[in-house]
């Protein structure tokens, strides 16, 4: 044990590269380097949630259009669809089930 403790007292303290790094400011180049990695992941952030944003539908004139969604849970949703000019409600979870096709009175609402 007395020899693993006068081992690190001699390389640590009498060591050149210890004397040299004990003059280095590392406060400064920590601050900056977390400066740095806040910055990258704000844009990193921000980036996901632009592009969530802009999500665009690429496929134009499709015969199935997604008009609504709700979230019941993170597995489980309520959709209303329309396919031809007939809306539909379905629910998806495990499984797909069509609730109603909507009437031209619900369509409106």
């Amino acid at each position: 044990m007395k020899l693993l403790i006068a081992f690190l007292l001699v390389f640590f303290v009498f060591s050149p590269v210890a004397v040299y790094a004990s003059s280095i400011d590392y406060l400064g180049y920590t601050l900056k380097a977390l400066g740095s990695v806040i910055i990258v992941v704000a844009l990193l952030f921000a980036s996901v949630w632009a592009l969530k944003k802009l999500q665009i539908n690429t496929k134009k004139g499709g015969r199935i259009k997604i008009l609504d969604r709700t979230y019941i849970d993170n597995k489980h949703s309520l959709i209303i669809i329309e396919v031809e000019e007939k809306q539909f409600l379905l629910s998806v979870g495990n499984e797909i089930n069509l609730i109603a096709q909507l009437s031209e009175n619900e369509k409106n609402n």
